[in-house]
């Protein structure tokens, strides 16, 4: 019996320290496997933002190159023309403004002028107004704030050409209408109700000077800020398919194509109707 005893005594401490070590090792098995993989995502977090990083200045190094360009092609087109003394530009740019009125009031279609300073956007019609809306809010690409006197008088200085409309909605929309075939039809037509549309209303135009015009319709600023949120604005759209190319120009190490752009938000009814009336090939004249 004692023998017995001793033998089962030992046996228990022999389960014991295999227990034991069993429990280090994979403690220790699983701290380890835990810090390979805290390793891991920490090294993939650095490659990633390197990458991001050489990405980003491989694209402002692009970018900055072509918007140099551009002013470089728009001040040729004045070589030659006497210095403006930077104190003179407003009055340049009251000049401009105008000698483009001027020159639009000449022709015989309904024309848009856009005035940033006074934040008004008229439709006229040989120096009438036909329709005015109050300009909520406005951006310009910085393209715009570097012009000296003579680029900007060259740019602005007569009225600009609409060569492409992109809109949302319809510029010209049409129903087709079918007459009743009896009374009961009639009295159907009457009783139904037109179905309001929940549109993101918001038309772009690219100029014969090779820049764009964007009108957003919106009825609050807090309403264009909440649209983008949710990714259904105009501008939204328009960052991420700029967003796009810029990656496409980045891949393949070449210079993106710059376009400066002006974007314009005005009450939604407005925009839609400024876009029905404006002929497509309308002239239009602006003031920044």
């Amino acid at each position: 019996m004692r023998i017995w005893r001793l033998y089962t005594i030992h046996c228990k401490s022999v389960q014991k320290f295999i227990f034991i070590s069993m429990k280090n090792h994979s403690d220790e098995g699983f701290d380890s496997l835990f810090e390979k993989k805290s390793n891991g995502a920490k090294n993939f977090a650095i490659v990633f933002f390197v990458i991001v990083i050489g990405l980003t200045s491989v694209y402002t190094y692009l970018s900055v190159g072509v918007v140099r360009d551009r002013m470089q092609v728009a001040k040729s087109q004045v070589e030659g023309a006497v210095s403006v003394d930077p104190s003179l530009i407003d009055l340049m740019k009251q000049k401009a403004w105008v000698e483009s009125l001027i020159k639009m009031a000449a022709g015989d279609s309904v024309g848009l002028s856009i005035d940033l300073e006074q934040l008004t956007i008229q439709l006229e019609l040989k120096g009438v107004v036909v329709m005015k809306s109050k300009i909520r809010d406005y951006s310009t690409s910085g393209f715009f704030r570097r012009m000296d006197g003579n680029v900007y008088f060259s740019t602005f200085g007569s009225p600009l050409t609409i060569v492409k409309f992109e809109s949302s909605i319809e510029k010209n929309p049409f129903k087709v209408v079918i007459a009743p075939k009896n009374e009961a039809e009639a009295e159907a037509a009457v009783a139904k109700k037109d179905s309001v549309l929940d549109e993101n209303v918001f038309w772009t135009v690219k100029f014969d000077r090779d820049f764009e015009l964007n009108i957003q319709g919106i009825d609050s600023i807090a309403e264009a800020q909440s649209k983008y949120k949710l990714g259904k604005g105009f501008e939204f759209e328009r960052d991420l398919r700029n967003i796009a190319k810029s990656f496409e120009h980045i891949l393949k190490f070449s210079k993106p194509v710059y376009t400066p752009e002006i974007l314009i938000s005005i009450p939604e009814n407005e925009a839609k109707a400024i876009l029905r009336a404006l002929p497509r090939k309308a002239l239009v004249t602006i003031r920044i």
